[in-house]
Parts: structure tokens; C-alpha cells; sequence
């Protein structure tokens, strides 16, 4: 193996490294915010949770609150219906984090 193809590999590797480590932490802080409920129960997110689609008034998809109001269970996507949203008229999942301060309203079955 000479020395041109012994740094190409190295480089590669090198890349490859990162990208799993960085795809393993971002899977890892993923796996906190909210976690899938039994067969059915669907995708649980914390009600305190801000700007959070699940927990936003204008987030048009299959959700209920939890009797003991801590927790929104999303069935599915839903449609955003906030006209300031960069995501108006888009689908969006229910743990989709809005970046764009100051749009996020809050259920107010919440």
C-alpha cells in the first residue's frame, strides 16, 4: 500500500468515524425528548414540551392529552396551520422542533 492511498483511506475512515458518532449522539438526544407508547398508543410527547408540534395549537394532526395532562399522544403527521410558520401548509411530524421564535402557541387543552 503506498502513501497516497494509506492517507485516502485514513481520510475516508476518518469521516466515517464521525458521521456515526455524530449520528449516534443525535439518535441518543432523540430518544429523550419522546418515545413511542405500546402498539397503537403512538408517539408520546412531554406536554410541558415548547415549541413542539404536538403541543402547538395550530398543529392539525391525530393527537390526545393524557388524563393526567403530562403527556400528548400523536397518532400521525399533521398539517401545520400557522400562517407565520415556515411549515404553513406543510406536513410536519409531532416531535418537529420549530426553530423560528415567538410562532409556537400552546393547546390550549393544555
Amino acid at each position: 500500500m503506498n502513501d497516497a492511498s494509506r492517507r485516502r483511506f485514513l481520510t475516508s475512515s476518518s469521516k466515517l468515524l464521525i458521521a456515526t458518532a455524530t449520528l449516534g449522539s443525535l439518535t441518543a438526544y432523540a430518544a429523550e425528548e419522546h418515545r413511542h407508547g405500546g402498539p397503537g398508543e403512538g408517539l408520546i410527547v412531554d406536554a410541558a414540551m415548547q415549541n413542539r408540534c404536538a403541543t402547538c395549537q395550530f398543529w392539525g394532526g391525530m393527537r390526545k392529552v393524557s388524563n393526567d395532562k403530562k403527556q400528548v399522544i400523536a397518532q400521525s403527521m399533521g398539517w401545520c396551520n400557522n400562517p407565520d410558520s415556515p411549515n404553513h401548509q406543510k406536513l410536519t411530524a409531532a416531535d418537529h422542533h420549530m426553530k423560528k421564535p415567538g410562532i409556537w402557541k400552546k393547546w390550549t387543552v393544555l
